[in-house]
């Protein structure tokens, strides 16, 4: 059985899916602002179509390790990493989880976990990254994130720049 894992992008979309069950994460709850798609949520939740689901510690740590070393783990807000939890967790109890999001970071995360994912309004990765950190004053790369997002040798900000492309597997994708 399938199921929808709605990120913030899928309700400010206006995404109402009306035959899968569909899940969400608190974060996201707590992200949307606007009264009529905070309405729409409560309405979708009040009659059963949406369930609002907290991930399990486990499977967030599993998303943060996953995340640290596929060099997406600043690119990836607190709220991103809850569903990709949750779609972790939602496979383990036998659901086959669709995430849908925009962000590409989402994305790229979900394609390398083997979660099913979906955009809205954008068409989606065509490669998997894998990122590394850089500085550009003395081109040092960092395995880790580091304080700040600053070169701890020179001081200057740090950039991501992909150290590895794969294609990507598109299970359950667009």
């Amino acid at each position: 059985m399938y199921a929808l894992i709605l990120d913030s992008s899928a309700f400010i979309q206006g995404l109402d899916p009306q035959n899968e069950a569909s899940y969400t994460v608190p974060l996201v709850v707590e992200e949307l602002r606007d009264g009529f798609i905070v309405a729409r949520l409560r309405s979708m939740e009040s009659t059963g179509r949406l369930k609002v689901v907290e991930p399990e510690e486990s499977y967030l740590g599993i998303v943060e390790d996953e995340s640290l070393r596929m060099g997406e783990s600043q690119a990836l807000s607190a709220t991103d990493k809850q569903v990709l939890a949750l779609g972790l967790q939602l496979r383990d109890n036998e659901l086959e989880p669709i995430i849908v999001s925009d962000d590409y970071s989402v994305q790229n995360m979900a394609d390398t976990l083997g979660l099913g994912y979906r955009g809205l309004a954008t068409p989606g990765i065509k490669r998997r990254f894998t990122w590394t950190l850089y500085c550009p004053g003395c081109r040092r790369e960092y395995a880790e994130p580091q304080p700040d997002d600053v070169c701890p040798i020179c001081g200057t900000e740090l950039k991501r720049r992909p150290s590895r492309k794969r294609g990507v597997t598109r299970r359950g994708g667009v």
